[in-house]
């Protein structure tokens, strides 16, 4: 079952939930990576500050190898934008269900909440939050997030719907006209990184810009106005041709 998430700027995404299987496999691999900077950093600070005092060793290696893998799973979605390696390896990424990008405390509450998901009954709390809630686990429900599949990057041509010269097509922006083929093929970068990366900031100031150049007035979101535009586009100069 695909997850729907509508924006704050009206626009209706749609994305296909990470699997439990999935969500397991990167939570493996992110396993390894911590085990191994566990073992690493053992032997390293072990050579390295062997003639420090224990309490000092012991101060040392809490601070520079535990805190950090203790803490990996957050700072690795911060700084990664919602992804750590294994979810990066698998294709996965956090969203937040209003389409925005999430945001610290977001990932904060994810955090905290691992403990109850994964680490109580060895894990199935968060198995049985993830099927009953569509792949989000507890830690996902209190922060309103989602770990989904991201989709292969959209060509610009599959992002709008060519047409062709025997199309029953009714244009409604024929204001259109005006925008140059540099202009339209602007606006389709601007749709293509709204679609992938979210940008409605820049969708909205585009849509603006143009609304400005072309003199149309419409109630149609800035997504569907855009989509519609470089349609009539492409019919309008078929028919000049």
């Amino acid at each position: 079952m695909n997850l729907h998430i509508q924006t704050t700027q009206n626009v209706l995404l749609e994305f296909l939930p990470a699997s439990i299987g999935d969500r397991i496999l990167a939570f493996l691999l992110d396993g390894v990576i911590i085990a191994a900077w566990l073992l690493g950093g053992s032997l390293v600070f072990g050579k390295l500050f062997s003639e420090l005092d224990s309490s000092w060793q012991i101060a040392g290696f809490v601070l520079i190898v535990a805190l950090p893998a203790m803490f990996y799973s957050l700072l690795s979605e911060v700084f990664m934008n919602g992804q750590s390696i294994g979810k990066k390896a698998l294709g996965l990424r956090v969203v937040r269900l209003d389409g925005t990008p999430p945001r610290l405390g977001d990932y904060l509450m994810r955090w905290l909440l691992r403990m109850l998901d994964i680490w109580v009954m060895s894990g199935l709390v968060g198995l049985i939050t993830m099927a009953m809630y569509n792949g989000q686990r507890l830690g996902d429900r209190a922060a309103r997030t989602a770990v989904v599949k991201m989709r292969p990057p959209v060509q610009l041509e599959q992002l709008i719907a060519p047409v062709t010269e025997t199309d029953n097509y009714h244009v409604t922006y024929p204001e259109a006209i005006v925008l140059s083929d540099r202009d339209i093929n602007t606006i389709r970068k601007v749709l293509k990184k709204t679609q992938e990366y979210h940008t409605f900031e820049l969708l909205e100031l585009t849509a603006g810009k143009v609304r400005e150049t072309t003199g149309i007035h419409t109630e149609a979101d800035s997504w569907t106005f855009l989509q519609t535009l470089v349609r009539d586009h492409a019919h309008l100069a078929l028919q000049e041709d």
